[in-house]
Order: C-alpha cells, then structure tokens, then sequence
C-alpha cells in the first residue's frame, strides 16, 4: 500500500480524531466521510456453470414464469 503525507491545521486534526473510532484508520475514516470509496466487484467465478447441474424442467418452469411476468408488464404499459 502507498502512503501519502498531507498537511492539515490543526483543528481539522482536532475534529478528525473525533469523528475516529479506537480500531479505525484515518484512511478508512477519511474514506467513509468521502463516501466515494471503491467498491470490490464481487468473486463470480464459484458461480459459473452451476446452473448446468439444474434438472431441464427448472428452466422450462423458469422459462414459463418470465413469460407469464413480460405478458402481465405488457398488459400494464398499453
């Protein structure tokens, strides 16, 4: 990890260290008042090609359901 050195007065230090918690950083607490931290994208990779283990009828009901779903939002919107 990178560090970077930045200047701040002394009453923004005051106030930070009052917004921090015992087990926070300064960098998380800084993160979270930004509110812009990067989010992680999730780990997908377990995930695919577990619907090949599916029974054939699991998606001919799954099929049936979205069918059904589309022609009921088509119904809403004319």
């Amino acid at each position: 990890m990178t560090s970077k050195t930045i200047d701040i007065d002394e009453e923004t230090y005051k106030r930070l260290l009052k917004k921090k918690k015992e087990n926070e950083t300064f960098s998380q607490l800084i993160d979270k008042l930004l509110g812009e931290k990067e989010k992680k994208k999730p780990n997908l990779k377990p995930f695919i090609g577990r619907w090949k283990e599916l029974p054939q009828e699991y998606f001919e009901i799954m099929e049936v359901s979205h069918e059904e779903i589309r022609n009921e939002i088509n119904k809403r919107f004319q």
